[in-house]
């Protein structure tokens, strides 16, 4: 498939550009892809057997220049969220992902392949699975990992490593030994070669575990801004930058201080799931921090009476369920807690009574002046009750409510004042 995006500039006419895809000749072979590994392409548009089209037909697609066709590119490939994938996995297989740009723009014809060559923005964002192989990979898909990079010239990059299987069998003194996290040979090939431009790194997501398996070793990433992993995979990066953190441990029950990491400038951290203990712990232990955000809180265990003053923390987002025992979490979480900054609380959570009361009494047990308390809930706006929400004045000074409208598909936020 062959992905296009209209750029719409008054002195370019690209009216004729999906009227000539017919002329494009694709690749023969994968093997075509590879080039040398010195770096971007060089644009040279001189030669004229580039085009596949004859040069007195005026109107073929490649009459756009080549600025143009880079901007499409970029524009096609930032569309998604999601960092580009370079393989593709089968059930015992893996091959390049040349379905999918920015790959899929190799594999049309020679000017685009040069083009795309040259175009380093877009093979600055990469998404790596590391299948558990327990035999090394073929020598094409190391060598392409190796050639996405090269291509990305100097540019930052944005990276993701995932574990595509987690666990996999190991054959030993005639029998299988059904799981292992051991790594394999074909991981270690591909996260060696990740590890050399580890010096490029500015977003990470690690998923799994992965570093704190791989032979205790540390890096220095001193472009590192985001980082997305394991609480335990933390303290192997030396991140003098590192601002954003999201911690991804299914639950974080437990901080062990001899693990901060060596960055000191985190200012935003997203929690998935952790006690109220791990949380405190983590106000305690960064203590620059400006936002907290937890996906999930599943008990109060620890000792949670303990004061701890936060100086720099403005805003807060927390989930409130419905459920009794949860409630009472979420008050013990504020329990001694002193935030003298704090000037936003989030909640996700429905705006009902027994919430309400549950809010009003977790900022009266905590030494703070909230300004605004923001409700993010799936409930229609006309289904909240003012009356109900009022109470939250005596801990806020402004209530928002971002929920439905009846007539609405996104939300909509209704601000209510004292």
């Amino acid at each position: 498939m062959i992905y296009l995006a209209i750029c719409a500039r008054e002195e370019y006419n690209i009216s004729c550009f999906s009227s000539h895809l017919k002329y494009l000749k694709p690749m023969e072979t994968c093997s075509d892809m590879i080039l040398p590994l010195h770096g971007p392409v060089l644009l040279s548009f001189t030669d004229s057997d580039i085009s596949p089209i004859s040069p007195s037909n005026p109107s073929h697609i490649h009459r756009l220049p080549a600025e143009l066709l880079q901007h499409i590119f970029l524009l096609i490939v930032n569309d998604v969220s999601e960092c580009p994938s370079i393989f593709s996995f089968g059930d015992t297989t893996v091959s390049a992902n040349f379905t999918s740009p920015p790959l899929v723009f190799t594999h049309v014809c020679r000017l685009w392949r040069i083009v795309a060559q040259s175009t380093t923005r877009i093979w600055s964002r990469i998404q790596v699975g590391l299948p558990g192989r327990a035999e090394p990979f073929k020598p094409f898909l190391t060598s392409l990992l190796q050639s996405w990079l090269a291509y990305s010239g100097s540019c930052p990059l944005t990276l993701r490593i995932d574990a595509t299987q987690r666990q996999c069998p190991i054959r030993r003194c005639s029998r299988y030994k059904p799981y292992t996290l051991e790594f394999t040979k074909g991981d270690s090939q591909l996260l060696e070669i990740l590890l050399a431009e580890r010096k490029r790194w500015e977003a990470v997501a690690v998923m799994s575990r992965l570093l704190a398996r791989y032979g205790g070793r540390n890096f220095d990433t001193p472009r590192l801004s985001t980082l997305e992993c394991s609480w335990w995979d933390i303290k192997r990066f030396n991140a003098p930058h590192l601002s954003r953190l999201r911690i991804v441990d299914p639950y974080l029950h437990d901080i062990n201080v001899r693990s901060i990491p060596t960055c000191k400038n985190i200012r935003h951290i997203h929690i998935q799931s952790a006690s109220v203990y791990a949380i405190r712990c983590i106000l305690d232990v960064f203590p620059d921090l400006e936002s907290i955000m937890v996906d999930v809180i599943l008990s109060a265990s620890g000792d949670g009476a303990t004061t701890v003053t936060h100086p720099c923390l403005e805003s807060m987002t927390l989930p409130l369920a419905s459920n009794p025992h949860l409630r009472g979490i979420f008050i013990e979480l504020f329990k001694g807690l002193h935030l003298p900054m704090l000037w936003k609380l989030t909640v996700v959570g429905e705006p009902k009574k027994p919430e309400v009361d549950c809010i009003v009494k977790a900022l009266e047990g905590a030494s703070c002046r909230v300004r605004v308390v923001d409700f993010q809930t799936d409930l229609l706006v006309s289904e909240v009750d003012k009356d109900i929400v009022r109470p939250l004045f005596s801990v806020a000074r402004e209530m928002t409510l971002c929920g439905h409208w009846e007539s609405a598909v996104l939300s909509c936020p209704l601000r209510l004042h004292m």
